[in-house]
């Protein structure tokens, strides 16, 4: 091999592994903040009204299967982009998985009403408060936690997630 071609792999490599140092930096600290996964502690319980006005509970000490909570902001063009997948992972998931999509950062109920309508959602959407924002720090939308079937938080992520990174953290999908 020529010395030229060497020294151009090995600047493509060091850029390579350059940004993925960065990316690793970014999605540290953007989740620094956000509830502990490592704690081994159990998730926060909550009870919101869905948009028909009926109380949902989530009680981490009654888990009995994994639970996926997505947190949205009916403005948020990356939850527009994301949503959809959940969707896609709630129809496929024969009834293994627990899901809560909780509407953050809403101006009025109609808001909410049309993003579940553009998105055709039949995953019940919980009205969130300013207390459920704090209780599970969410700074960024979207932001999601993953819980084990004994209620403790697994996973946590923020931004846009494919359907198979989003499998794959819900133990639904062979890596």
């Amino acid at each position: 091999m020529k010395k030229e071609t060497k020294k151009k792999i090995i600047s493509w490599i060091s850029q390579i592994l350059i940004f993925i140092g960065i990316f690793v930096l970014i999605t540290w600290w953007q989740q620094k903040d956000m509830l502990s996964t490592s704690s081994h502690e159990l998730a926060p319980s909550f009870s919101l009204v869905n948009m028909q006005g009926e109380v949902m509970s989530f009680n981490p000490t009654k888990q009995t299967q994994k639970t996926l909570i997505y947190f949205f902001a009916p403005w948020c063009m990356i939850c527009h982009a994301s949503i959809d997948n959940i969707e896609a992972i709630k129809q496929s998931a024969d009834g293994e998985i627990n899901f809560y999509i909780i509407a953050l950062d809403w101006k009025g109920k109609q808001e909410v009403e049309a993003f579940i309508k553009e998105h055709h959602l039949t995953i019940p959407v919980l009205l969130g408060t300013q207390h459920t924002t704090d209780t599970f720090k969410i700074r960024a939308f979207p932001s999601y936690y993953v819980i084990d079937s004994d209620g403790l938080l697994q996973s946590k992520d923020m931004g846009y997630t494919t359907e198979l990174g989003m499998r794959i953290r819900l133990g639904l999908a062979e890596i």
